[in-house]
């Protein structure tokens, strides 16, 4: 759980350094290099997402609406996740109460 939320952290970042710059598309792409930053397993599920696009030459920019679909999702999930412990600890609550 820490190191996803280090991850996500850290998507946060890379997001954060594409829009500074406004590489939004594919004529302001550039290499990780240029950016001032290193390819790692942020990057790299960032890319499996479609948030960051190679339009060819290791260039990349950033398409903020699949960023902003997968944060949506993110948001989704845990707020379903949360749902889903508040119901467990009711159930639990209620099947104490109701053994005593």
């Amino acid at each position: 759980m820490f190191l996803t939320a280090l991850v996500m952290r850290r998507q946060g970042a890379i997001v954060r350094s594409f829009e500074r710059a406004g590489a939004t598309g594919s004529a302001s792409a550039r290499t990780a290099g240029e950016w001032g930053l290193k390819p790692d397993m942020a990057w790299y599920q960032l890319v499996g997402r479609a948030v960051l696009r190679c339009p060819g030459g290791g260039r990349y920019y950033l398409d903020r609406p699949s960023w902003l679909r997968l944060r949506k999702r993110r948001q989704i999930t845990g707020l379903f996740m949360a749902a889903v412990i508040v119901w467990l600890m009711a159930l639990w609550l209620w099947l104490r109460v109701k053994a005593v």
